[in-house]
């Protein structure tokens, strides 16, 4: 049941004879009110209005931009100019503050407009009538209201202390915005396209190449820094496929072979490793290798074994079977013996010949062609001028009171021997014959990996098995078949054309041999190719990658990449020939990586904005005898008859003297508002009941 409130008017002494009244003439002075309601703009000020609906202006702006900032697709080149410029932290600072900004604004003027409300339609408390009457034209928040107001509720006000209340939750919330939106801004990775002048090789007419063409130069007793990530492109055709290039063919597996196929492997010219693991995409020159490798069981005669200086094994060895691509050339004689003549050293494991961490004892020698040739041929090499590639005899030894078990895929052929010059010793042995065509040129490609393949391996030092840990190293080179390119943290080379346009008459003297195939020389020039006598990492992952894949032919072919990369990477400071490239580059940035705290703050946001709106709805609906921003208005409406019997004695007394007194009259219960009493805004009390 809604109150109701009557004037009170309290006795006055007889003041009208001190007063001279002088008529007013209403034609020179006008009204101050006119006789309409007055609107809301008028109520509210324009000051206030203004401001009210500038930070209306302000909150949705500072919201898009957010939303900007953190749904923006990355392609957007003014999001990309933001984030790469360090940005980010700043703008969201900057909005945050102007959000929390707009939003106390709001906060300030919605409580002088709940202020009003509970004076024109509310019953307050008449200590807390000057207060909520001077918050309409100054206030430091809604919560200030709840201050002057405390307890002193009712159920007619109880809908402005929820609108006080959840507005005081709301503007205090967002004076957090930029903690909660800064704490999901970090570091993140961006794709950026960049081009430059690269130096991808070396002029074979320069001085660089004619001062260290001629120098001798061993990459096998080098320990890798590291093992760069190369493109790879893998041959996908069928044999026979009128698709395939001259010399292209697909890796396979048949009895007594096991061929690599036709796989091509780029090096780029990005020497830091900084730099390097930063690119997803690198489209320029860079020095392209055929890395076919086909490995046969062989046949053998004429072997011995002697352990006089050093264990040695001498004879003749040729292939059972040929592969897919064999190229033969008979001697000038016609002749049709290919046989190949070899002596090679060798370390036999004198106890448990295989483990996951020690690999297979193998050994690594160049047999010589003394007659007719045959080999392989590679992709590069157009018809009619095919270049054989080297062939390499592997072999796994172990002494023959030793051996615990053996390769048994069918690409070996066994031999047990005594030594000649101690019957003795004796060791059983395991030989493949493997055929290669690594030939390399400066080429234009296209190389691309996803930004989740970026590190590069390496190897680390068990200091328990005093071994290297290879795991990694051996899964870029491809010790597991069944993981993609990505999963190798490969770059993926395009396919293209890889034959010569003009093959020189010397492949071997051009700036791609220079700077990789020229060290595979070196492999040969000694009969001492294994463990101790290669470097122990190199060795390491070549006798793992054996023992791992059983598959000779993939575990020479990484064993001459990593060579290969050795050299490369050895020689790329030494490149002086440059051409245009373009890259795709992850860079580091700061920018948004998670939601909730944007999702949190566009809701209190939302909720604050809704709250404004009913809180200027209610106000616009109340009636036009209160104002904001109205100083005089606020002092005269408290002036009236419940207030002109004592207000004259308060003039410096504070709020608790003056509740004080009020009790001390008994008026503690009194509530007021304003009413328009005969023309004339001012206080109206009631009686509270109880």
């Amino acid at each position: 049941m809604n109150p109701s409130y009557h004037p009170i008017t309290p006795n006055k002494p007889n003041i009208g004879s001190l007063i001279t009244e002088s008529p007013v003439d209403n034609q020179t002075h006008p009204p101050l009110y006119p006789n309409k309601r007055s609107n809301v703009i008028s109520r509210l000020g324009k000051f206030s209005t203004t401001l009210l609906l500038s930070s209306f202006l302000m909150c949705f702006g500072c919201l898009a931009f957010l939303t900007f900032l953190w749904a923006t697709d990355t392609d957007n080149a003014v999001w990309r100019k933001i984030v790469l410029a360090g940005w980010v932290t700043r703008s969201v600072t900057i909005t945050s503050l102007v959000l929390r900004w707009a939003t106390a604004a709001q906060a300030t003027i919605c409580a002088s407009m709940l202020a009003a409300i509970l004076l024109q339609r509310c019953a307050v408390p008449l200590h807390a009538a000057a207060g909520l009457s001077i918050m309409r034209v100054e206030n430091a928040g809604p919560w200030t209201l709840l201050s002057k107001m405390r307890t002193n509720w009712h159920i007619g006000s109880f809908p402005i202390a929820i609108l006080a209340i959840l507005l005081s939750v709301t503007t205090l919330a967002l004076q957090f915005t930029s903690t909660a939106l800064l704490s999901q801004v970090g570091l993140a990775t961006l794709p950026v396209f960049s081009t430059a002048q690269t130096y991808y090789g070396t002029d074979p007419d320069g001085p660089t190449f004619s001062s260290q063409i001629g120098a001798v130069r061993s990459y096998l007793d080098i320990t890798p820094k590291g093992y760069p990530a190369f493109a790879e492109w893998v041959s996908n055709t069928t044999l026979g496929d009128s698709r395939a290039q001259h010399g292209e063919y697909p890796p396979s597996s048949t009895p007594g072979i096991r061929d690599s196929g036709t796989v091509v492997r780029a090096f780029l010219p990005i020497a830091d490793i900084n730099n390097r693991t930063r690119v997803t995409e690198y489209s320029g020159f860079g020095t392209a290798v055929d890395t076919r490798v086909v490995c046969t069981r062989p046949n053998l005669t004429n072997v011995e074994f002697t352990s006089g200086s050093g264990y040695l094994l001498t004879g003749l060895v040729d292939i059972e079977q040929a592969p897919a691509g064999l190229l033969q050339t008979p001697d000038d004689n016609g002749s049709s013996n290919y046989s190949m003549s070899f002596q090679c050293g060798f370390g036999a494991a004198a106890s448990n010949n295989y483990s996951l961490t020690n690999g297979w004892p193998l050994a690594l020698c160049v047999p010589s062609a003394d007659n007719s040739k045959q080999g392989i041929y590679s992709v590069m090499d157009p018809p009619g001028l095919e270049e054989l590639g080297k062939s390499y005899l592997l072999i796994n030894a172990t002494s023959t009171s030793s051996v615990t078990t053996l390769d048994s895929s069918d690409v070996w052929t066994n031999l047990v021997l005594q030594a000649t010059d101690d019957s003795t010793n004796s060791v059983t042995l395991q030989f493949t014959l493997c055929m290669t065509a690594f030939s390399a040129q400066e080429l234009l490609i296209n190389a691309t990996r996803p930004d989740t393949a970026l590190s590069e391996p390496a190897l680390t030092w068990n200091t328990t098995t005093a071994t290297w840990n290879t795991s990694s190293v051996q899964q870029q080179l491809g010790s597991n078949p069944d993981l993609s390119i990505t999963d190798r943290g490969l770059f993926a080379l395009q396919p293209r054309v890889w034959g010569w346009v003009n093959r020189p008459e010397f492949p071997d003297l051009t700036g791609g041999a220079f700077s990789t195939t020229s060290a595979l020389d070196s492999i040969g020039s000694s009969d001492r190719m294994y463990q101790n006598f290669l470097n122990d990492a190199q060795y390491s992952v070549f006798s793992h990658m054996g023992g791992i894949t059983a598959d000779p032919a993939v575990t020479l072919q990484a064993f001459l990449t990593t060579v290969l990369a050795i050299t490369y990477y050895d020689r790329v400071g030494m490149f002086d020939v440059s051409s245009d490239s373009s890259m795709i580059v992850l860079e580091q940035v700061t920018r948004p990586l998670k939601w909730t705290a944007y999702a949190v703050v566009v809701a209190v946001v939302g909720i604050h904005l809704c709250l404004v709106v009913i809180t200027g709805l209610v106000f616009w609906g109340m009636g036009g005898l209160s104002q904001v921003g109205g100083a005089w208005a606020a002092v005269a409406q408290m002036l009236g008859p419940a207030t002109e019997g004592w207000v004259g004695e308060v003039g410096r007394g504070n709020d608790g003297v003056i509740k004080k007194m009020l009790r001390t009259r008994g008026m503690q219960t009194v509530l007021v508002r304003v009413e328009d009493v005969q023309g004339r805004v001012q206080l109206v009390t009631k009686t509270k009941i109880g």
